[in-house]
């Protein structure tokens, strides 16, 4: 592999996890009495990440699962001082930052807490996994704000939202269609 190439600068901004990293998730997993697909699915959920394997994982990903599973067996895991991973992940937690930037952009749209939570728990998001903005996981923070953003652009087009149908450019830019009254 080219050092110029893509892939490696994927590989870079990625930063993979250590394999000490990716033995430890794997063993914490185990400590809280949880098998592989309950593992993949926090991985998933809480760091953000499909597999330890994964180029998209990250330090704070990582650092979220272990705190999971830390406060799963109750508040001590292998060997760590208590509360080590949950005071470590307060630290790196990206999710006050999000949710700041979730909710200025929400209100720029005329949506309040409500609407967010309301958004995030529809069929669309999380599907009723997750109900309220202030307590759910970054990972569905990262697809609220992804939502939100797309709204905002439908907005900035003029086409409304997918509920409303056809926007007031569309409405107004409408040719009749011949043959019909």
């Amino acid at each position: 592999m080219k050092i110029g190439s893509f892939r490696a600068i994927r590989v870079i901004r990625g930063l993979m996890l250590t394999n000490g990293q990716k033995k430890a998730l794997h063993a914490a997993a185990r400590a809280a009495g949880l098998d592989d697909a309950a593992r993949r699915l926090i991985q998933r959920n809480v760091g953000g990440f499909h597999s330890a394997a994964d180029r998209t994982a990250t330090r704070a990903g990582f650092i979220a699962c272990m705190a999971f599973y830390e406060a799963r067996c109750g508040g001590r895991l292998m060997g760590a001082r208590t509360g080590y991973w949950q005071a470590e992940d307060e630290k790196a937690s990206p999710t006050d930052a999000l949710l700041f930037r979730v909710r200025q952009l929400a209100l720029k749209l005329g949506m309040g807490d409500v609407g967010l939570s309301a958004f995030l728990a529809g069929p669309h998001m999380s599907s009723g996994q997750y109900d309220d903005v202030a307590t759910c996981p970054a990972y569905w923070l990262r697809k609220l704000l992804e939502g939100v953003k797309a709204i905002r652009r439908r907005a900035a087009k003029g086409l409304g939202t997918r509920d409303q149908g056809l926007g007031a450019r569309q409405q107004a830019t409408k040719e009749p269609v011949a043959g019909s009254r």
